[in-house]
């Protein structure tokens, strides 16, 4: 198969062509791009990092660095909920980042130029040697090498794992991408060649799997995959559970998960932690179709050619009966489990992020398709130009997110039909309101607060900064986690005439007057091109803090340019979200 991999310079071209173009289109659309600047160790990927910066530049494992939302207090200290796989893949990279950084006197401080730079370097790196083993995944199947370069392209270019290479390079995924496609490589030499080897190798890379995302255990459902019957899957298993070096390599893969438990130890005294205490599935009741199709992060929308791609499992079909239904159940179980989250969109990213993590199986689909449809010129290059069309419009979600078109979260089928294919900058920061999920709760909480704003007449805000508005001056609970929706009506003098109006809401402390929280979004989901009739929203939205009984809660409208319309109504209900209560 080694051998047979060489050959494949067509497959390495693509590899070239991907690497030198993320450096051009990297340097040309994030890195020159002043209004939003570079900062890969944002979000979630703070908090990914975090174990980088407690462990070299505050030397305090015990007091990370991640944003509120990510840090979950335990009964002996306080851990992140996100493991410290990705740390530990970006440590070669931020030491080099440290020495540069000492040489040349940047901040050492894990944030400034040379540490932004060496994780927009791992996360290249990581991403090519995803490409690279799937290229021997290819080369493995005997998929032709055109194929096969074709796949590598479309797999790159035509899905979010590009945003998420160039312009999220802190985020799991791409590392998760990387450290799969050589699991699966490994993992189907090892069922085909039966080397030792491999096995050792693929426990290997399973354990940085599970230290990057434990979830990602799933992709041990995929080795049923390569086999061809049930009795080559059984007699596989038996001469496995035979081999001592089966019992080698679980050693491996468990050493290198018992990492994250010494952290935890050192942090709280205890091996274990249940990150989960405040998130949780709903396995009942799994947001499947909303998560494939749904406008508000759906998989098939906004990463349109992996639907395509599924088409390979027609090919599947045709080679074998067990290895379909085999690939047919990963998936469906993969689909059922991500669905089941609560957060099923997975917040404020492009697409259902969680999925990149195995698009190299999406890959393998894809090249099996198009090599079986090799003879069929018609079809071939109809399915050809339809990816590359899929490819096009995948770029254009890419350059709306990184250009405030695209909203990273709650989106719907309204706002997205306004800016769908849209680039010119009159879109930027054009869509408004809230549609945040609600949060985990194991039993869902009963209505805390409520209350309407009584207006005998719609108040008209022309030349009127704000307005009347709702306040709870006592919020009556403690809590960590509130859950507003808010039901109002406005009415437009002219059209668009509300475009800058913001809905804001706050929590603050009566005694210091200091704000705990504050949330603000626009208060209408895109512009207006008709006027004079009342228009109806339903928003939901979230607030994180350390909130105590006597904290005023507010929720009014600020015309910030002081334009013409009236407000109808407005309506407030308020819901208690302790997670450490669950």
């Amino acid at each position: 198969m080694e051998a047979a991999d060489t050959t494949y310079k067509f497959s390495n071209y693509a590899i070239v062509l991907a690497v030198l173009l993320s450096i051009v289109i990297s340097m040309a659309f994030k890195w020159s791009y002043t209004q939003n600047p570079i900062n890969f160790m944002g979000g979630d990927a703070k908090d990914y990092y975090s174990t980088l910066v407690s462990t070299f530049i505050t030397h305090d494992l015990h007091k990370q660095t991640a944003d509120e939302w990510y840090l979950l207090k335990t009964n002996t200290g306080t851990i992140n909920v996100h493991p410290i796989g990705v740390s530990i893949l970006l440590l070669p990279f931020f030491l080099i980042a440290w020495f540069i950084a000492f040489i040349f006197g940047a901040a050492l401080d894990g944030y400034s130029f040379p540490f932004q730079a060496s994780v927009a370097l791992a996360a290249l790196t990581y991403a090519t040697v995803g490409l690279v083993y799937l290229k021997k995944l290819f080369a493995a199947h005997a998929i032709s090498d055109k194929t096969g370069a074709l796949l590598i392209i479309l797999i790159y270019f035509g899905t979010n794992l590009f945003h998420y290479t160039l312009s999220e390079a802190g985020m799991s995924h791409v590392y998760s991408f990387s450290l799969i496609s050589v699991f699966l490589f490994h993992s189907y030499s090892f069922v085909k060649g039966r080397y030792n080897r491999d096995l050792l190798l693929s426990a290997l890379v399973l354990g940085l799997i599970l230290l990057v995302r434990p979830n990602n255990i799933l992709i041990l459902l995929s080795i049923f995959m390569w086999f061809r019957s049930w009795n080559e899957c059984n007699s596989f298993f038996k001469s496995l559970l035979s081999n001592k070096y089966f019992y080698f390599a679980m050693l491996i893969a468990a050493s290198i998960v018992f990492l994250q438990g010494i952290v935890w130890f050192v942090q709280t005294d205890s091996f274990f932690q249940n990150t989960y205490k405040r998130d949780g599935f709903y396995w009942f009741h799994p947001q499947l179709l909303n998560m494939l199709f749904g406008f508000n992060a759906g998989f098939f929308i906004y990463t349109p050619l992996c639907f395509l791609l599924l088409f390979g499992m027609s090919a599947v079909f045709k080679e074998n009966r067990f290895a379909f239904y085999s690939t047919a159940a990963f998936l469906l179980v993969l689909f059922y489990f991500f669905s089941s989250y609560w957060g099923y969109t997975y917040f404020d990213g492009l697409g259902i992020r969680v999925l990149i993590d195995y698009y190299a199986v999406f890959a393998l689909l894809g090249a099996k398709l198009f090599d079986s449809l090799l003879n069929r010129e018609l079809i071939y290059n109809s399915v050809l130009a339809g990816s590359f069309l899929l490819l096009a419009v995948n770029l254009v979600y890419t350059y709306q997110a990184n250009r405030d078109i695209l909203l990273r979260a709650g989106m719907n089928f309204n706002k997205w039909k306004y800016v769908f294919l849209r680039t010119d900058p009159k879109y930027q920061n054009c869509l408004g309101g809230a549609n945040e999920l609600v949060p985990y709760a194991k039993q869902l909480p009963r209505m805390a607060l409520q209350a309407d704003l009584k207006l005998d007449q719609a108040f008209n805000f022309s030349n009127s900064e704000f307005g009347p508005g709702l306040s709870f001056d006592s919020l009556g609970f403690d809590t960590n986690r509130i859950s507003l929706k808010l039901n109002f009506g406005r009415r437009e003098l002219y059209a668009n005439s509300s475009n800058k109006a913001l809905i804001c809401v706050s929590v603050v402390d009566l005694a210091s007057k200091k704000n705990k929280a504050y949330e603000q979004f626009k208060l209408n989901e895109t512009p207006s091109h008709t006027c004079c009739e009342i228009a109806e929203y339903s928003y939901t939205t979230n607030l994180v803090g350390q909130f105590t009984k006597g904290d005023r809660l507010s929720v009014y409208v600020w015309n910030i340019d002081k334009q013409s319309f009236f407000l109808e109504n407005l309506e407030v209900e308020v819901y208690n979200y302790n997670y450490q209560l669950n």
